[in-house]
């Protein structure tokens, strides 16, 4: 038993080690401005998909509630999104090109019910348009630590929130059958990962929860997210559902700990 659980430990720091040669700290990364068009463009723009998805009866964790659009601002599109449950609290914006490729990316994590006023908040921005991705953290009451994570550059990226989903679905206009292959930065866990995956578009279904029949779209070959016929994500195999479609009283608001701000932070 002693061996055995040798050998699993070796193969965890052998992993873990090969994922994080990926992320090479660096004293500095180049700053770029925040993308607008050449005409300054709108900060509002319109929204042209959105959702509010709460777990619904059949959900591991009961507690989790999900906001999320996307709107078109002149020559970008920008997806915000935030996921709330009770451990974290995540705020996401995605920045995209008039062909919806992401150019940057920002994520604030906060942890309910803690003292501090920033909720001690984690914040990263993901720069994409350079010839390698960098990150820019700052940790709370931490100075900034800046990584170069290595890999292709990506064309999807997948933020907390099923919403996020939304822009490569919308994007890839798959139909039933059909599925692409790109490099995708995946920022939702604590330690990022730059890979290629694959979105696949499977047979439409018919949803009693929903009462509708759904576009059934899968990504890791595992995780399945239904969209309605915009493409705009509505729901997930695991259990996320339109709030307006769950019956049980919703649970209550996270803490915000201020507004997120993603052109000036972190």
């Amino acid at each position: 038993m002693n061996l055995t659980r040798a050998v699993l430990t070796a193969f965890a720091l052998l992993a873990s080690t090969g994922c994080k040669r990926k992320h090479v700290t660096v004293a500095s990364v180049q700053e770029l401005p925040y993308p607008t068009c050449t005409d300054g463009g709108s900060l509002e723009g319109e929204v042209i998909a959105a959702g509010s998805l709460r777990a619904g009866p059949i959900a591991n964790e009961p507690s989790v509630v999900e906001r999320f659009e996307l709107r078109r601002r002149d020559c970008l599109f920008v997806l915000t999104a935030r996921q709330e449950w009770l451990r974290q609290s995540s705020d996401v914006e995605v920045v995209y090109d008039r062909d919806m490729i992401p150019l940057r990316a920002w994520k604030r994590m906060t942890i309910p019910g803690v003292s501090r006023s920033d909720g001690n908040a984690d914040i990263r921005r993901y720069e994409l348009r350079g010839p390698e991705v960098t990150i820019t953290r700052r940790v709370a009451g931490g100075p900034r630590t800046y990584e170069i994570l290595r890999g292709e550059r990506p064309t999807v990226v997948i933020g907390p929130g099923r919403g996020t989903l939304t822009p490569w679905i919308r994007r890839a206009h798959l139909q039933p059958g059909g599925a692409v292959r790109e490099h995708v930065l995946d920022m939702r866990e604590l330690l990022e990962t730059l890979r290629p995956v694959t979105l696949r578009r499977d047979p439409d279904l018919y949803v009693a929860a929903l009462g509708r029949t759904v576009r059934v779209y899968t990504v890791y070959g595992r995780e399945s997210v239904f969209a309605d016929e915009t493409d705009a994500v509505i729901g997930d195999l695991a259990g996320m559902l339109p709030a307006d479609r769950v019956a049980t009283p919703a649970p209550l608001p996270m803490p915000r700990y201020g507004e997120p701000d993603p052109v000036h932070t972190p």
